[in-house]
C-alpha cells in the first residue's frame, strides 16, 4: 500500500531537504512537501532552494505562509493518507488541521521545543487541546522534547525520537581524506549571529583563550544575523553566511567545532560537524548534546553561558591536540544514527505505524 504523505513544514534547510529526499526514496511512500522559502530578511539566512527541485511540492513565499487557502487546496488535490506538521509554529497549518473532517488523514506532529516546565508550557496542553486531539503521533527532536510531549498528554507509544537528521551525503566525507593537520589547527562556529546562540559568550571566551596560550588557533565564524557587527577581534574570521554545500570545505580546514548556545532545541549543526569528523565543544543548552556528546570521547560539554568554562574548553583542546583525530573519528561514529539515510528509514517506520494503528 502506498502511503501518500504531505509534509507541511516551516523553514527550508539543506538538512531537511536531504532527509525528505531519503524518505521519498523509501518504497511505498508518495511524498509531497510544502515548506517556507527561506530567503527573506526575517529568516536571517538564504538557503539554496534549488535543492528542492528533485522533491515534489512547492515553496511558500513570506506572503503565502499565512494563506490557508493554498494549504487546503494542496490537501484537497493530493488527498494524503498522512499530514506532517511542524508543531504549532504555523497558524495556517494549524487552522487547516483543525478543519479536517472526521474522515481526515492521520496527523503526525514534529516537535523540537525542550521541556522547561514554565507556566506557558504548563498551559500549552490546554491552550492547544483541540489541535492535539487531531494529532495521532509525535516525532520529537530529543530527550528534552520527549519530556514536553509527555507533559502535553501524549503516551509513550505515540512518541518517536528523531525529527531532524543531517545530510550525510554532504558532510560525511570519506575518513581517508587528509584533514586536521597540526599546522592548521583552528576552531569553527556555524549558526545565526544572535544572542541565543551564545555569540557574546563565545567571543569573550575566545579572547580569554588567546590571552592564556602561546600561538592561539584562529576562530572561524560562519553565519549571519543581528549581531554580525560584533563578530570581530584578533584571530576571529567572520566568514558570513555559508551555504550548506560549502560547509564541508570549511570543516576540512578546522579542528574543533564550537556551539555555545544559550538556547538550542536540538542543533543540527552539531550533528553535521560531528558527521564530518570534528570533535565538539557544546553548551548544556544544546538539545543534541544529550544524544551526541560524550565528554572527552568525542567532545566537551560546558555549562551554558559560562565564559570561564568555555575558555577552559578551548585551552583543553589546545593542550591536547593529539586527541583531536581520534575524538573526531568517535564523533563521526556517534552522529551516524542521525544521518539523512537513517532519517528516511526511521520516518518510514513511523508512517507505517500510524497507518497500521488506523487500520486496527
Amino acid at each position: 500500500v502506498v502511503i501518500k504523505t504531505l509534509i507541511l513544514w516551516s523553514k527550508t534547510s539543506g538538512y531537511m531537504t536531504a532527509c525528505w529526499k531519503q524518505l521519498s526514496h523509501q518504497a511505498d511512500v508518495q511524498l509531497r512537501v510544502i515548506a517556507w522559502e527561506t530567503s527573506a530578511a526575517i529568516d536571517q539566512a538564504s538557503f539554496d532552494t534549488t535543492k528542492m527541485d528533485s522533491i515534489a511540492g512547492r515553496l511558500l513565499s513570506v506572503n503565502e505562509r499565512s494563506e490557508t487557502k493554498i494549504i487546503e487546496e494542496e490537501i484537497e488535490n493530493f488527498r494524503p493518507d498522512i499530514i506532517v506538521i511542524p508543531g504549532w509554529v504555523s497558524s495556517a497549518y494549524t487552522k487547516c488541521v483543525l478543519r479536517l473532517s472526521k474522515t481526515r488523514p492521520r496527523v503526525v506532529m514534529g516537535m523540537d521545543t525542550p521541556w522547561k516546565g514554565n507556566v506557558r508550557q504548563q498551559f500549552t496542553r490546554w491552550r492547544l487541546n483541540r489541535l492535539f486531539q487531531k494529532v495521532d503521533h509525535v516525532v520529537v527532536a530529543g530527550e528534552r522534547t520527549w519530556q514536553y510531549a509527555r507533559h502535553l498528554g501524549f503516551s509513550e507509544a505515540r512518541i518517536s525520537r528523531g525529527v531532524y537528521g543531517w545530510d550525510s551525503a554532504c558532510f560525511g566525507e570519506p575518513t581517508h581524506l587528509p584533514r586536521n593537520q597540526p599546522s592548521s589547527r583552528s576552531f569553527v562556529f556555524v549558526g545565526r549571529f544572535a544572542e541565543e546562540k551564545g555569540i557574546g559568550t563565545l567571543l569573550s571566551a575566545y579572547k580569554r583563550y588567546r590571552e592564556s596560550v602561546s600561538s592561539p588557533w584562529p576562530l572561524t565564524m560562519c553565519g549571519s544575523g543581528p549581531l554580525c557587527g560584533t563578530v570581530s577581534g584578533e584571530g576571529v574570521i567572520n566568514a558570513g553566511f555559508i551555504q550548506p554545500a560549502d560547509l564541508p570545505s570549511i570543516f576540512r580546514q578546522s579542528s574543533v567545532f564550537v556551539l555555545p548556545s544559550h538556547y538550542e532545541p536540538w542543533g543540527v549543526a552539531l550533528a553535521e560537524a560531528m558527521g564530518a569528523g570534528l570533535p565538539v565543544i557544546a553548551s548544556e543548552a544544546c538539545g543534541a548534546a544529550i544524544d551526541l556528546v560524550r565528554p572527552y570521547w568525542n567532545g566537551l560539554l560546558v555549562p551554558t553561558a559560562s565564559v570561564e568554562s568555555l575558555t577552559s574548553g578551548f585551552v583543553w583542546f589546545h593542550n591536547n591536540e593529539d586527541r583531536i583525530v581520534p575524538m573526531g573519528a568517535n564523533a563521526q561514529q556517534t552522529a551516524e544514527p542521525f544521518s539523512a539515510k537513517n532519517w528516511g528509514i526511521r520516518w518510514k517506520a513511523v508512517l507505517d505505524g500510524v497507518v497500521e494503528s488506523r487500520a486496527a
